[in-house]
């Protein structure tokens, strides 16, 4: 008796030290991605819809607008992210737009690479003319020594799209894809209002 309650207190300690030891190492590099810029390519297709909702005007698409990502971290909410896209008509001017916070917990995987889950979260694009809701599901590959990023690069799983195109309501699919920019390139890279 004595010796399955021994075994069974041994296995359930080795259990709680397991779980434990995932949860560090995952908290341990959650941050890992805070304050980087990357720059994102991606295309979008989908229908048009009329102001009665009921009348598809055509289907359209094409390639997203030039558009940075930076990552923000914050060990209470988890990730921010905001998006730098340049004006649809004046090239010289860029409009920041943050998305709710996304939880750790919706970030699975205690290494690398990890699947980020937004759900319900949008990424939000505006070019100042058009706002573009990203519905999406992120496939991020990261390579670090320790808990320094070296690359990084990221990819759509899935990607819905909800748009409101100068007055008309769209719906549609797109794919992302978009590399790190390493942080001694960002000054030249990412454009100036996009970092105030």
């Amino acid at each position: 008796m004595n010796r399955t309650r021994m075994c069974v207190t041994v296995l359930a300690v080795v259990l709680v030290a397991f779980v434990f030891a995932s949860s560090a190492s995952a908290q341990t590099n959650a941050s890992i991605l805070d304050g980087q810029w990357f720059k994102l390519k991606g295309s979008m297709t989908g229908y048009t819809l009329g102001d009665d909702d009921e009348t598809v005007l055509g289907k359209g698409g094409g390639p997203a607008p030039i558009t940075y990502l930076l990552f923000s971290y914050d060990g209470s909410t988890g990730y921010t992210l905001t998006t730098c896209v340049q004006d649809d008509f004046i090239p010289d001017s860029w409009h920041k737009t943050d998305s709710a916070p996304l939880s750790t917990d919706n970030i699975y995987g205690a290494t690398y690479p990890q699947i980020w889950e937004f759900g319900g979260i949008p990424i939000v694009l505006f070019d100042g003319y058009s706002t573009v809701s990203l519905y999406t599901t992120l496939y991020i590959t990261i390579t670090a020594e320790g808990a320094f990023l070296n690359k990084a690069k990221i990819k759509s799983l899935t990607c819905g799209v909800s748009a409101d195109i100068e007055g008309n309501y769209a719906v549609g699919s797109c794919k992302l894809t978009g590399s790190l920019i390493p942080a001694a390139k960002v000054l030249t890279t990412v454009p100036a209002l996009c970092r105030q």
